[in-house]
């Protein structure tokens, strides 16, 4: 029986950040009849996928999952428990924003539906920085959420946003040291990117919002590098820590071309070298909540890419020879970007900073 992730997509959100490119939509009206299309979607995906696989990661996503009643994340739970077979040890990750599960009981909910790991929005403790950024939660919020999870939770992780404008590196060294209070066993830590047809680009464009230049992003990425590796962290993801044991089980599935599954709008699944997806769009999700509604052929270059970023790097074996050949030709001409091991091609932490560059040459 082979290893599924299993990503459920929950669109709403009260309020979008000016830097998110993710797909939502910011009315709740329609969470009752989402909830029941989820539903639906399981039942139907369940009939192709679930006797051949067992499910050893949930991963709710948004969007903001925690707008979701209890009763409503309940109800999408027990269609998949019944309708899927789920690892004894499965991972279950839902996400939270600050703003919306800051008590006891509202976390001590999610403890008691079956979730076993937080992933937590923080972005940053500095409210300045969060009113930049458009968050609704302030860093007071944050901290009450985080000394709350700690409680109810064994398995947190907490969200980092770096290169924020005008953010110095003593700015940044505080906000992690501040986080580290609360042990988080896993960090995700993304520079601030500006995306068409965010908010924030509209910002830059208008020369509102300064971004942060490539020199400030290399050093600030560079202390996170040495800093939450000293503190005990791994850096198995150029975007992520974890405690050693704690590394993400369902994103790791994305990374390492395996099988998983995605539930919702805009929401990707890979299958047997199949990609589909549900389309960007909730109205038409929710007339037609069974089938997928595209699928392509997976490419080599997406296991290029998502490989690339990982600590174990990219296992050529995955790919046609003559993909294959190229990636160790360049590999032998840019040791600096890229090492060899066996069959395996690695980023060293060089290859990481300029993988965006690197990248058009290997695809």
């Amino acid at each position: 029986m082979k290893a599924l992730a299993l990503y459920i997509h929950i669109p709403f959100c009260r309020r979008k950040c000016g830097y998110c490119d993710f797909y939502s939509v910011c009315s709740e009206k329609q969470i009752p009849a989402y909830c029941e299309a989820v539903c639906q979607s399981l039942e139907y995906q369940s009939g192709t996928w679930a006797a051949k696989h067992e499910i050893r990661s949930i991963y709710f996503g948004g969007g903001t999952p925690n707008l979701l009643s209890a009763k409503q994340l309940s109800d999408i739970l027990g269609t998949i428990r019944s309708r899927f077979i789920l690892a004894k040890d499965i991972e279950s990750t839902i996400e939270i924003n600050p703003e919306f599960s800051h008590s006891r009981a509202a976390l001590q909910e999610l403890r008691d539906l079956g979730f076993n790991r937080l992933s937590i929005g923080i972005q940053s403790l500095k409210n300045s920085d969060l009113r930049l950024l458009g968050r609704l939660h302030s860093s007071r919020t944050a901290i009450s959420c985080l000394k709350q999870a700690r409680k109810y939770f064994d398995n947190i992780s907490t969200d980092l946003i770096y290169a924020i404008p005008g953010q110095s590196l003593a700015s940044l060294k505080s906000n992690v040291n501040r986080l580290l209070r609360f042990t988080p066993e896993h960090i995700s830590a993304y520079n601030l990117s500006c995306e068409e047809g965010t908010p924030l680009a509209g910002s830059v464009a208008a020369g509102r919002v300064r971004l942060a230049d490539e020199e400030t992003e290399r050093e600030q990425f560079l202390f996170l590098h040495e800093y939450l590796q000293h503190k005990g962290y791994e850096h198995y993801e150029i975007s992520n820590y974890a405690r050693p044991g704690f590394h993400s089980r369902h994103n790791s599935a994305y990374w390492q071309n395996q099988h998983y599954l995605g539930i919702g709008p805009s929401a990707h699944s890979m299958l047997y070298n199949t990609r589909y997806h549900y389309s960007a769009d909730l109205k038409a999700y929710l007339e037609k909540p069974g089938p997928f509604h595209q699928s392509e052929p997976a490419l080599e270059s997406e296991k290029i890419i998502t490989a690339l970023r990982t600590s174990i790097g990219l296992d050529l074996k995955q790919l046609k020879a003559e993909t294959s050949f190229n990636v160790l030709e360049y590999a032998k001409n840019h040791p600096d970007w890229l090492l060899q091991k066996d069959s395996r091609i690695y980023c060293t932490l060089e290859g990481w900073l300029m993988l965006d560059s690197i990248l058009p040459d290997l695809i």
